[in-house]
């Protein structure tokens, strides 16, 4: 059974990314902010993070470089949602090592394509 994490601190993603990740059968995880998303990461291993730019306590942007600076972590899949529309932050986002960026509000099968294909990469 695949773990992922969701560091996002609105409730209303939260749910819609559980309702959405049903269908993998996958032990979830819950942060709704950076620094304990970090510590989760570290010590639980999701095999799979997704990750909301703007999180209190510390940045998504910020979480994504700690995460690929640590030989341990630096090749688990990492999903980024936003509210930055914008090219430039999307590629500042894949820049720090996001495998993908979507933009809110996204459509779910493509997060679910996402998720499959890199639960698939990592296994």
């Amino acid at each position: 059974m695949s773990t992922i994490l969701i560091a996002d601190d609105d409730p209303l993603m939260i749910r819609l990314l559980e309702f959405n990740l049903k269908r993998f059968d996958c032990r979830l995880i819950i942060c709704r902010e950076g620094l304990g998303a970090e510590h989760l990461v570290k010590v639980e291993r999701p095999d799979l993070a997704i990750i909301d730019v703007m999180l209190p306590g510390k940045s998504g942007f910020d979480l994504i470089e700690s995460i690929r600076a640590d030989p341990d972590l630096a090749n688990m899949p990492l999903i980024v949602v936003t509210g930055h529309g914008e090219h430039q932050v999307h590629q500042r986002l894949l820049d720090a090592g996001a495998d993908r960026v979507f933009t809110k509000p996204f459509a779910p099968s493509l997060l679910q394509s996402a998720v499959n294909e890199l639960l698939k990469r990592h296994a």
